[in-house]
């Protein structure tokens, strides 16, 4: 396809170097701010490899500042205040012997940094003592003097709003302008129902009230049927991951689609439907597809268990499967055993009941290795503190099975159960009355997964690192959101409904004139690539309605393009997103893009067909497709473009500029 492109410096976001600013950054943040967010990252990607836990060469361990502070062979690894003292700084300089990293030179910034960062420590009087004591506070451990105490009866979104203020008042940033109607309404639609507006739509917004517009347009969005089913689409990705094989047709056939559209419609409590996911226990014949959650992850209990983890406690424990954390020491190898263990006992079953998870009511005593060799008993003892006492049988003594042990026991021989298994006690039902009972972690889990789908992302970023090496950006926020939600009940739509009528989530993408603020403040809009699901049906409802590809011969619709777009734009809410070459040509050249573009009954290109002059079929192009009008510079260069590409050809080429272009693919 030609190629029209239109420039614009709203889609071209300049790329800052933090490191230029140095003195001041050097100036402003504390001593524990500074070696968190400016040292312990260059650490951790150039000399955790060979010095951590799990190796020390040198008997170096640099995963915590403590233990760098305390040194190895060669002594302290850093005398705070005196870098030209410190053994570890030595190394790292240009010309050093030994030197460190051995294949790698560190750039003079990182020096920079690094060098800063000791001169900024302050030692502890020596009186006070030991090497243990000379050390700086974690940014994720310190106690923080509340910013501001939200009072009684405040609307939750502006209670949003107070906290963010207040933030960009202390990053010395201003925020950006309110979102027009136009990006607001698009952005809106895209996020509560997985599209863009029908020109039905944009008419009745403009016919509302001003003052009430954007918020009667929220509530009838929540309301909508398309509400329930763009969350499904995008929980189910999230849980778990884009089907390969048959499983699209396996998930529907077990009816998980079905079980997550109900859930969203009803508004079930976020913690009984996590409740039910690791029970896997359905209670009624419309929550079948429940079991589906475990069900798909094919009697592994290690894939079940880092499945649930990020669910209930908003961290990865894959990390500590052969020991303890080697960066977020909190994340120990017990952990993920404890976990590992509360599946064990679990095996996919096809009852006359559906398919399912039957749970045997004894074995799965397994233990685990450390890195010293030892061997551990995998007891059942999860992250947030909870454990279960279980007594292990004494060596040498065999578990018997017997009926007694179930409320709904296991078939005899080969016959087929009736319902899967259920023990009298289930380390299912153990796990999830730890983890969805008492457990501020899972509210916390999710209130930060909810406000990146929304904001862009999270108040802890990556969303499943909450650990203690990813502090939060607005910790008294996260904690009164997590707490508000708690109270809600775990209302899911309230929650949803007062993120975006705050008006943090109402500002531009642009940012506010000056320098541009980091995307953790939240002073502007983020930008969020659309999904394949979001694209496909905002291509179909921008270019009206469409047949059967004459060429082919197949009936091409919405699932179709789905389908299509899926394969080449599979991710959804990537921590950092990059266009792929299969996107650029699939953009280019795909055969599902064509018969969109062509003159069909009813649909936008015979629409413009039919028009008499260009100016009103650039007019009419934009407000369908992108839903606004054109400036005049994007007004000039599509005339001009149409002027040099007269007929259908041209009209064809100028939908596609429109609809390949980064505003049409963009959330903004």
């Amino acid at each position: 396809m030609a190629l029209l492109c239109f420039h614009s410096s709203r889609w071209s976001r300049p790329l800052l170097c933090g490191l230029a600013l140095l003195g001041l950054v050097s100036a402003r943040l504390s001593a524990a701010d500074f070696w968190a967010d400016h040292v312990e990252p260059i650490l951790k990607e150039h000399c955790a490899e060979c010095h951590s836990p799990t190796r020390s060469k040198g008997r170096l361990d640099l995963s915590t500042f403590q233990n760098a502070l305390r040194g190895g062979d060669r002594g302290a690894g850093f005398v705070p205040g005196r870098p030209e003292e410190s053994s570890l700084y030595l190394l790292l300089k240009p010309g050093a012997d030994p030197h460190m990293p051995p294949k790698k030179q560190l750039s003079d910034e990182q020096l920079a940094l690094i060098r800063t960062g000791i001169e900024k420590l302050e030692a502890k009087p020596a009186a006070a003592a030991s090497s243990e004591s000379t050390s700086i506070p974690s940014t994720s451990s310190k106690v923080r003097k509340p910013v501001w105490v939200p009072p009684a009866g405040m609307a939750a979104s502006v209670v949003i709003d107070g906290f963010l203020e207040r933030g960009w008042k202390a990053r010395k940033v201003r925020p950006a302008a309110r979102a027009d109607d136009a990006t607001w309404l698009r952005r809106i639609h895209l996020d509560l129902v997985g599209r863009i507006p029908t020109e039905e739509e944009e008419a009745r917004f403009q016919r509302l009230p001003a003052r009430k517009r954007r918020e009667t347009t929220v509530d009838g969005l929540l309301a909508h049927p398309d509400h329930p089913r763009h969350l499904r689409e995008m929980f189910d990705v999230l849980w778990l991951g884009r089907p390969t094989g048959n499983a699209e047709a396996q998930r529907r056939d077990h009816r998980w689609y079905e079980f997550l559209e109900m859930s969203f419609r009803e508004n079930r409590p976020w913690d009984a439907m996590v409740r039910d996911l690791i029970l896997a226990r359905p209670a009624k014949p419309d929550q079948r597809g429940l079991v589906q959650f475990l069900y798909e992850r094919q009697n592994n209990p290690q894939a079940m268990a880092e499945a649930v983890a990020p669910l209930v406690f908003g961290v990865q424990i894959g990390c500590a499967q052969c020991h303890d954390h080697m960066v977020a020491r909190e994340i120990k190898q017990a952990h993920y055993w404890g976990m590992v263990a509360a599946f064990n006992r679990s095996k996919n079953v096809d009852s006359e009941a559906g398919p399912g998870l039957a749970e045997s009511a004894i074995g799965g005593f397994v233990s685990f290795a450390n890195l010293k060799k030892e061997s551990q008993q995998a007891r059942l003892v999860f992250f947030n503190g909870r454990s279960i006492d279980e007594p292990w049988p004494a060596d040498g003594v065999k578990e018997v099975d017997a009926p007694e042990k179930y409320r709904v026991a296991p078939p005899k021989g080969k016959e087929r159960a009736v319902a899967p298994a259920d023990p009298q006690f289930s380390r299912r039902q153990a796990l999830a009355e730890a983890v969805t009972r008492d457990n501020p972690l899972l509210a916390r889990a999710a209130v930060n997964r909810v406000w990146a789908m929304f904001l862009g992302r999270g108040l802890v970023h990556p969303v499943d690192l909450m650990d203690s090496q990813h502090a939060p950006s607005h910790p008294e926020l996260l904690d009164w959101l997590a707490h508000d939600f708690e109270r809600s009940g775990y209302d899911l739509r309230r929650l949803i409904r007062n993120l975006v009528l705050s008006q943090a989530y109402q500002l531009d993408s642009r940012p506010a004139p000056g320098k541009p603020p980091a995307d953790e403040a939240f002073a502007r809009a983020i930008e969020k690539p659309l999904s394949a699901e979001q694209l496909g049906r905002s291509l179909i409802l921008a270019t009206g309605p469409w047949k059967a590809d004459a060429k082919s011969g197949s009936a091409r619709d919405d699932a179709s393009v789905r389908r299509a777009l899926v394969r080449d734009f599979p991710n959804l809410f990537a921590p950092e997103y990059n266009a792929t070459l299969q996107q650029a040509l699939f953009l280019s050249n795909s055969p599902i893009l064509e018969p969109l573009l062509q003159p069909q009954a009813g649909n936008l290109a015979e629409r413009l067909s039919a028009l008499l002059d260009d100016k009103t079929r650039v007019k009419t192009a934009f407000q369908a497709v992108l839903g606004r009008s054109p400036d005049r510079e994007e007004f000039q260069a599509s005339l001009a473009y149409l002027a040099d590409h007269p007929g259908q050809g041209g009209r064809s080429q100028f939908l596609w500029a429109l609809m390949s272009g980064a505003e049409f693919q963009v959330n903004h």
